[in-house]
C-alpha cells in the first residue's frame, strides 16, 4: 500500500511538471508576441491567429491522440510531446515570416500541447486515483498556473538578455530539459507495478465501477447531452480566460502602462489560478463539481466585468485579472475531473479527447476575436461584457442539469 501510494503521487508530480510546461504556451504568448509583432508587423488580429491555429490543431488532434492514449504507452507519447514543444520554440526562432510562425504552432506546439497537456494528465491520473482523484487532478492542474507564474519572468529575462531568436532557442532547450526527464518517470498503469488506485490493497469500488462501465463509441459520446453541457460550461470560462491572457500585453499598452508590467500581471493571474486549483484539490471531493462550477462561473463573470473598466488604470486591470484567475482557475480541472466520472475509465482518453476537441473549437475564435473587437471599436469592453453575460447564462441554464454519473443504457454501447 505504501509503495502504491508513493508511486501514485509521483505520477501527480510528473503531470504537474508537464502541465507547467504546456501552461506557459498561451499564458506567455503575449510576451513572445511583442518581438514577433516588431519583426513581422502583422495586424493585431493576425498576431493572435497563432492561438487560433494552436487551438484548431489541438481540436483536430485531441480525439485521435486521446484514443491512442487508451491503447498505447502514455509515457512514450509524453516523451515525444516534450521533444515537440522544445523543437517548436527553436523552430520559431528560425522563421522568416509570420506565416511560418503559424505553421510551427500547428505542426509542433499543438501536438505537444495535447501529448503532455491536460488530456494526457487526465488519462494518467484517472488510472492511478479513484477516491482521491479530485485532489490529485487539482494538484496536477495547478502546474499550469505554477508554470504561468515562473515562465513569464524566465522568458522576459531571456528576451532582455538576448536577441529574440537566440532567446527562443535557449527557451526550447530549457523546455526539453524540463519535460523529457519528467515524462520518463511516468508509469502507464498501476497494474504495471502490481498496484491498485489510491494506494489501496484492493481496487476501490469506484475504480471497479468505472472500469466496468459501458464502453461508448465516439458517436454515442457525442450524442450524450451531458457531454455538451460539460463542454459549454468549461468552454465559456476557458475561452474567455484565453482571450484575455493572450491580449493582456496589448491591453496594458493601450491604457498607457509600460509593457514590462504585463509579465507581472501574467504572474498575478497564474498565482491566483494556482491558488484556485489547490483549493479545487481540497474541495472537489467534499463539495462536488456542481457547487464548484457555480463558484467558477460567478467569479469569472465578475472578473470579466472588472476588465471592462481597464481605462481606470493598472489596479482595475489587476483586479480583473486576479478575479479571472482565481475563479476561472476552479473550472480548469473540471473537464479532467468529470470525464472519467461521467463516461467511465475504459474510454476516458476518447471522451477527454472529444471534450478537449470541442472546447478548443470554442477557443479557436477568442484570441483573434478579442483583437478584432479592438480593431473595430478601439476597445476590449464589448468582448469582456459578452463573456460576463455568458457566464451568468451558463450558471443559470446549464449547470443545474448536468448528469454526474455514467449512462448505462444499451443505446450508448458500442
Amino acid at each position: 500500500m505504501t509503495n502504491s501510494f508513493a508511486v501514485g503521487w509521483r505520477q501527480v508530480g510528473v503531470a504537474f511538471m508537464l502541465l507547467a510546461a504546456t501552461g506557459m504556451i498561451a499564458m506567455t504568448y503575449s510576451i513572445v508576441a511583442v518581438p514577433l509583432a516588431q519583426e513581422y508587423q502583422p495586424s493585431r488580429t493576425v498576431l493572435m491567429l497563432a492561438m487560433t491555429v494552436l487551438s484548431g490543431a489541438c481540436a483536430i488532434l485531441s480525439p485521435f491522440l486521446g484514443g491512442l492514449m487508451d491503447r498505447y504507452s502514455l509515457r512514450a507519447i509524453m516523451v515525444v510531446g516534450g521533444l515537440c514543444l522544445g523543437a517548436g520554440y527553436i523552430a520559431i526562432s528560425l522563421t522568416t515570416s509570420f506565416n511560418q510562425v503559424l505553421v510551427v504552432f500547428g505542426l509542433l506546439i499543438a501536438p505537444a500541447n495535447v501529448m503532455i497537456g491536460p488530456l494526457a494528465a487526465t488519462v494518467l491520473l484517472s488510472r492511478w486515483f479513484s477516491q482521491r482523484r479530485g485532489r490529485a487532478i487539482g494538484i496536477a492542474i495547478a502546474g499550469i498556473s505554477a508554470g504561468g507564474f515562473l515562465w513569464p519572468f524566465l522568458i522576459q529575462g531571456l528576451l532582455d538578455a538576448y536577441q529574440w531568436r537566440e532567446a527562443l532557442r535557449l527557451l526550447g532547450l530549457v523546455l526539453i530539459a524540463w519535460t523529457v526527464p519528467a515524462a520518463l518517470l511516468a508509469v502507464n498503469h498501476p497494474a504495471d507495478r502490481g498496484l491498485n488506485p489510491d494506494g489501496a490493497a484492493d481496487a476501490p469500488a469506484l475504480a471497479q465501477a468505472e472500469r466496468t462501465a459501458s464502453s461508448f463509441s465516439a458517436l454515442s459520446i457525442l450524442r450524450d447531452p451531458a457531454f455538451w453541457m460539460i463542454a459549454v460550461t468549461v468552454a465559456v470560462v476557458t475561452s474567455g480566460m484565453k482571450g484575455m491572457i493572450t491580449n493582456l500585453a496589448p491591453l496594458v499598452m493601450d491604457n498607457g502602462i509600460d509593457v514590462s508590467k504585463a509579465a507581472a500581471l501574467v504572474s498575478l493571474y497564474a498565482g491566483c489560478s494556482f491558488f484556485a486549483k489547490l483549493n479545487f484539490a481540497l474541495l472537489s471531493d467534499r463539495l462536488g463539481p456542481r457547487i464548484l462550477m457555480a463558484f467558477a462561473l460567478g467569479g469569472f463573470g465578475l472578473g470579466m466585468a472588472c476588465l471592462t473598466q481597464a481605462n481606470l488604470g493598472y489596479l482595475a486591470i489587476a483586479l480583473g485579472v486576479a478575479l479571472t484567475g482565481l475563479f476561472g482557475g476552479l473550472m480548469v480541472p473540471m473537464e479532467s475531473y468529470l470525464a472519467p466520472r461521467v463516461f467511465g475509465q475504459q474510454v476516458v482518453g476518447r471522451a477527454m479527447g472529444l471534450l478537449t476537441g470541442v472546447i478548443l473549437l470554442a477557443l479557436l475564435s477568442t484570441p483573434p476575436l478579442f483583437g478584432l473587437i479592438f480593431d473595430l471599436t478601439g476597445s476590449y469592453m464589448g468582448i469582456f461584457w459578452t463573456f460576463a453575460g455568458l457566464a451568468v447564462a451558463t450558471l443559470l441554464v446549464v449547470v443545474p442539469f448536468i448528469r454526474l454519473h455514467p449512462r448505462q443504457d444499451s443505446a450508448c454501447k458500442q
